[in-house]
């Protein structure tokens, strides 16, 4: 792969598990010098530290509770300290939880928006802050089709948490493009089910897709890589990468 982001660093959030990895390895593969963010996934960012540094790179973890504003905006100082000028933030980190709207715990509608978007908007707004005074950046949030794209039931506080940061996305897109800092989304469809589904339960769900066929972590991360390293007048957009499953059923 051309290392098109060579001496480039990039912030990559929840980089220790499924999609996050995946975009921390892709980046890395492409030269970046990889700045992995974790909360409770330390063991898998090692493993993913020590492939990206056996490949030449520069690469180092950082760990942080998103859900708390301070050290989302902290992580991005620690991040420079160490690695240099941010030259593209992906965010990543999420929490996704079933619940009936109904029976939905205030806790839960309070965790599944801190991280999936309050913590976004503190570090795109920690990183623009540096951005713009150097000509500009990159930011790409990964979000979903549900939320941005669809509706699910059962998943109300997830889904009104990912609408809310596909607004941010496009709102940022609008207001950072005059200092050069590009603002995307991608969002994933079925990626990589939970590995408690039962095969039937597979089936019927991949019957929904018109692609017939299940996306991969790479299909996103090559997704990210595309953004961040291809044309300069791309902004404000958000990419569905679900196989077509967001433009309804194939039949009647």
């Amino acid at each position: 792969m051309e290392r098109l982001l060579e001496g480039k660093t990039v912030l990559v959030t929840g980089a220790g598990v499924r999609v996050g990895r995946a975009i921390a390895e892709m980046l890395g593969r492409a030269g970046a010098d990889v700045a992995a963010h974790f909360h409770r996934s330390e063991a898998g960012v090692d493993e993913l530290l020590a492939g990206l540094r056996a490949d030449g790179n520069r690469a180092e973890k950082f760990g942080a509770d998103l859900s708390d504003p301070a050290q989302a905006a902290d992580l991005v100082e620690r991040v420079e300290s160490r690695l240099g000028p941010i030259h593209a933030l992906v965010s990543s980190a999420a929490v996704f939880d079933r619940a009936d709207f109904l029976e939905t715990p205030l806790e839960l509608l309070e965790r599944q928006w801190a991280v999936n978007a309050r913590a976004p908007y503190v570090l795109t707004q920690a990183v623009a802050r540096k951005m713009v005074g150097r000509g500009g950046g990159h930011v790409v949030n990964i979000i979903d089709i549900g939320g941005a794209i669809t509706a699910w039931a059962r998943y109300s506080a997830y889904c009104m948490s990912k609408a809310a940061l596909a607004s941010l996305t496009r709102c940022l897109a609008l207001e950072l493009a005059p200092w050069g800092i590009r603002v995307n989304g991608v969002a994933p469809g079925t990626v990589l089910p939970p590995e408690s589904m039962d095969a039937r339960t597979l089936d019927a769900l991949k019957e929904k897709i018109p692609a017939g066929r299940f996306g991969s972590p790479e299909d996103v991360a090559r997704t990210v890589l595309f953004l961040i390293t291809g044309p300069a007048f791309i902004t404000g957009q958000i990419v569905a990468v679900d196989g077509g499953r967001s433009l309804g059923t194939r039949t009647l």
